[in-house]
């Protein structure tokens, strides 16, 4: 959930809503206009923090480290302990001396989607940052749910591009072309304001 883009539901909701558009179960939106680019020392971090999770949610599962299938116990506490570095509660690192076979194969996987994943949103994000005729909308319709919204969204005049969410793939981000003479009025609106 992108907590940012949420916040300014209420703001930016007017500007969708004079550019006609409607995103089914909506959870953020951001006018790209305002955004600036994220570092690639930043999407580094956001990638190996991904990885690291699933890392963290392969030794929690139950089933043939299925990370599907979450087990909280003492055991799954010492595995974490055994394959992760924490600093505190958080991870920070994998512990590569210990992890062997199929177990490094998957963590190697997992961090290496995880990169995969995260660039790819992260880089399309950057692409439109500062740009005054986009609109970044965050809803809950990516992965599995796409098929069942992506008639009503994909075929708007004003849909762009549409990125599942490197963390939780049930949601998505997608990217609406806007009027920029009503992009313009909302600038000069929020600058007023300031």
């Amino acid at each position: 959930m992108d907590l940012g883009a949420y916040a300014q539901i209420e703001n930016l909701g007017k500007l969708m809503a004079d550019n006609g558009i409607e995103v089914p179960r909506l959870r953020g939106i951001r006018w790209m206009g305002n955004e600036e680019p994220i570092s690639e020392e930043n999407i580094a971090k956001e990638a190996k923090d991904i990885g690291l999770y699933e890392c963290e949610s392969a030794c929690e599962s139950d089933f043939v480290w299925n990370p599907f299938c979450f087990s909280i116990s003492e055991a799954t506490r010492r595995l974490k302990h055994k394959y992760l570095i924490y600093d505190g509660r958080k991870i920070v690192d994998i512990r590569w001396s210990a992890v062997h076979g199929k177990k490094r194969k998957l963590f190697k996987y997992n961090m290496k989607m995880a990169k995969r994943r995260v660039e790819a949103n992260l880089h399309v994000f950057n692409s439109y940052a500062g740009r005054k005729d986009i609109l970044y909308i965050h809803a809950r319709i990516g992965g599995g749910n796409w098929p069942y919204y992506r008639g009503e969204v994909e075929h708007q005049p004003w849909f762009i591009l549409k990125v599942d969410d490197p963390f939780d793939s049930t949601y998505c981000d997608i990217y609406a072309r806007i009027t920029p003479d009503i992009s313009k009025k909302e600038a000069n609106d929020d600058e007023r304001s300031e």
